[in-house]
């Protein structure tokens, strides 16, 4: 499996403004990391969370570099458009975007109500959706609130890639983490999935509101790891 769809996968995830204990949610945000996979450096990505009133927008691109850029040309932009209201977030426009230099995919949705409308490489759906469904890429956002707020369960019905599915999350302590952006008190988070095939653990730092600062993914032989290097 292409290394940078299996980064797609695991970024998957977190932010928000208003830090007020009203909304619960992450601030505005601006952040780089650095993509690896074992001690190569593959690319970057680079995450932004804004807001309008209720409104936000949260985007993200990454880019391969060097000798990866070279082979594979690839890169992955996922950005959603949405809406919150106190603790509720609502997405209402998704889109995904990962291109290599012989293939791409995309993601085109639009939540209508209670409905998710929209095409996956080039086929349509229409789906119901139970309340409170989110996409991939405000799944990030739910979970950060969620950590702001200190739920206990971390269960999310999310659509992707034309299909819904259910994430659920475990916490698994606290660990003090060393950065090229400094040092942060974290909450390891792992996705909890059936089985031993794939591993998904996430670091959120308490001071970024539980944006992640380190994200490791395993499946088979390849370890892809994803650090935070600069903040704003």
């Amino acid at each position: 499996m292409n290394v940078f769809k299996k980064f797609a996968l695991t970024v998957g995830t977190v932010a928000l403004l208003l830090g007020s204990s009203v909304y619960a949610m992450p601030k505005a945000l601006d952040a780089n990391y650095s993509v690896y996979k074992g001690s190569m450096n593959l690319g970057d990505m680079n995450l932004s969370l804004s807001y309008s009133g209720n409104q936000f927008h949260y985007y993200k691109n990454t880019q391969a570099k060097g000798f990866a850029a070279l082979i594979t040309k690839a890169k992955i932009i996922e950005k959603v458009d949405g809406s919150f209201n106190g603790n509720h977030i609502k997405p209402l426009k998704y889109y995904f975007l990962q291109s290599t230099r012989n293939s791409s995919r995309v993601e085109n949705t639009r939540f209508i109500r209670n409905m998710a409308q929209g095409a996956y490489k080039d086929k349509k759906f229409n789906l119901k959706l139970p309340t409170g469904t989110v996409d991939r890429a405000s799944l990030e956002l739910a979970l950060a609130n969620d950590m702001i707020s200190n739920k206990p369960r971390l269960t999310y019905n999310v659509m992707e890639r034309g299909e819904l599915k259910q994430y659920i999350f475990a916490r698994q302590g606290q660990e003090r983490l060393t950065t090229p952006a400094g040092d942060f008190m974290t909450t390891k988070v792992k996705v909890v999935r059936a089985g031993n095939k794939r591993s998904t653990m996430f670091w959120l730092a308490k001071k970024l509101d539980y944006m992640p600062v380190k994200i490791v993914h395993r499946e088979k032989n390849d370890v892809i790891t994803t650090v935070i290097k600069s903040h704003r």
